[in-house]
């Protein structure tokens, strides 16, 4: 079979009359992806992840060489050999990340990294391209993303000449490294030769690829390395797959040790007595409406103010920490700006999408810093950071706690407000589960404790988890009492 099979331009190229019914059959069956979106109200569209002309079909490389053999005729260009060093040390476990990459590339021509936030993601991939050293393109879908890309780049391979792919910019020649944009390569006819030069694309977080939006970028750009980078791989709507088909398994997993147990939780109980606020909201299926619920919360003024006085008392306890606020709804957010500066708790700046990179830059040298949850969830990455608070509730927070993590602090600290509601209840039982198994320390207190005694953190040496009924001893520590 592979005799007649060759990888080109277009992927893993199969002719149709050489295949037979059930291979075909198969394809169809493979290649045609749904994906899986509980309780929606609009039943999701399918999608194909190949094409096809009247005599071919062109498959995604990975799927192809999985099922049909690896091909003999290979029509990537190896592309332009480029001259750049890397200009730094990796620690050991990156170099070993390297290593496995470029030996397990040789023969594939691609895979995954999939590597915690804040253990290097950016300067490894830059250090394959050296060690490579062919034309790279490297895709974001983030504009300070491609900022934090080329300030990397400005720092570990100084003499890098550096282009960019961007609407109605295609900025490639003569360049060593170009960043190209994904909302433009997948939705934008570019010549497809652009593309020639280029002999690794490196895509960063990468599992955005699995929409059916932005995998169409994986049909124009075919190179003879791949290199896909995230955190974390899984997408919820089962379309992880899309991505591995076209650009590999995952080559190399690396996972923050558990050596993090310096890190303290704060879980706060936030109740009242309120049946307004308390009241669960149903859609008309009767299932809880989870965006009403999270609007509930934010439209809250007892609540909201509940947090600005718990800020005012997490900087009297420690004046020289650096609080990253995270949430969902930018109207809890602006309200709590505007509070901060109102009472003059501490510097304050934003960091949110379409932000120009000055902007960015200049927030984030403020003792507050308010971001979306998405915003920390991909890119963000500032060393200073040693708080956490979550203002608003989130099941998945390995990569948002690990933004307090990129330098070692002496106390990094997580802010967890858990609401009474059911719903919010078991998002928190999802982020104790992590929590426990970094062996992160967690103490427990409520709204209704902090304001009997002032919102002042007592010093405490037991620590007890409710609903473990374990107690820790701790020492030099600021506490809540937990009386």
């Amino acid at each position: 079979m592979s005799e007649t099979n060759y990888l080109g331009k277009k992927g893993y190229t199969l002719f149709k009359n050489k295949i037979n019914k059930i291979d075909e059959s198969k394809i169809l069956k493979d290649l045609i992806v749904k994906p899986v979106i509980p309780k929606s109200i609009i039943p999701a569209s399918k999608f194909p992840v190949y094409r096809e002309s009247t005599k071919k079909y062109y498959l995604p490389r990975f799927y192809g060489i999985q099922n049909f053999g690896v091909p003999k005729r290979i029509e990537i260009e190896r592309g332009e050999n480029i001259n750049i060093e890397f200009n730094g040390r990796l620690r050991d476990y990156q170099y070993n990340i390297v290593d496995k990459y470029i030996n397990y590339v040789k023969d594939i021509g691609g895979g995954l990294l999939e590597i915690d936030t804040g253990l290097g993601k950016t300067v490894i991939a830059l250090n394959i391209i050296t060690r490579i050293n062919v034309k790279a393109l490297i895709i974001v879908h983030k504009e300070f993303l491609m900022n934090q890309w080329i300030e990397r780049i400005e720092q570990f391979i100084p003499k890098a000449r550096v282009g960019k792919i961007q609407g109605s910019t295609i900025d490639i020649e003569n360049k060593d490294i170009v960043i190209g944009m994904l909302q433009s390569i997948s939705m934008k006819d570019y010549d497809s030769n652009i593309f020639d030069s280029f002999g690794i694309t490196v895509i960063d977080e990468v599992h955005h690829m699995g929409a059916e939006v932005f995998s169409q970028a994986l049909y124009k750009i075919v190179t003879r390395y791949m290199l896909g980078l995230s955190a974390t791989m899984d997408r919820k709507d089962g379309l992880t797959s899309v991505f591995k088909m076209f650009i590999g398994n995952i080559i190399h997993t690396e996972k923050r040790k558990q050596e993090s147990n310096n890190v303290l939780v704060r879980r706060i109980d936030y109740k009242v007595n309120d049946e307004e606020f308390s009241e669960i909201k149903y859609n008309f299926r009767g299932d809880v409406c989870y965006s009403s619920m999270i609007n509930k919360l934010c439209n809250y003024n007892r609540r909201s103010e509940f947090i600005i006085n718990l800020l005012k008392s997490l900087f009297k306890e420690n004046p020289n920490q650096q609080i990253l606020i995270l949430g969902h709804n930018k109207n809890l957010l602006k309200y709590l700006y505007d509070a901060i500066m109102y009472n003059k708790i501490e510097t304050v700046g934003y960091y949110l999408g379409g932000m120009k990179q000055e902007q960015l830059k200049l927030s984030e040298e403020k003792k507050i810093i308010i971001a979306t949850y998405q915003m920390a969830s991909e890119g963000l990455d500032i060393k200073s950071l040693t708080t956490l608070l979550m203002v608003t509730p989130k099941s998945d927070v390995v990569q948002c706690v690990g933004r307090i993590l990129r330098s070692k602090h002496e106390n990094p600290m997580v802010i967890d407000i858990v609401d009474q509601h059911e719903i919010f209840k078991r998002q928190y039982y999802k982020r104790k589960k992590f929590y426990s198994e970094q062996k992160y320390i967690i103490e427990n207190t409520s709204n209704i404790k902090l304001e009997q005694n002032n919102f002042i953190f007592n010093k405490t040496i037991n620590v007890v988890d409710k609903e473990e009924g374990e107690t820790q001893t701790i020492f030099k520590r600021c506490m809540v009492d937990l009386g």
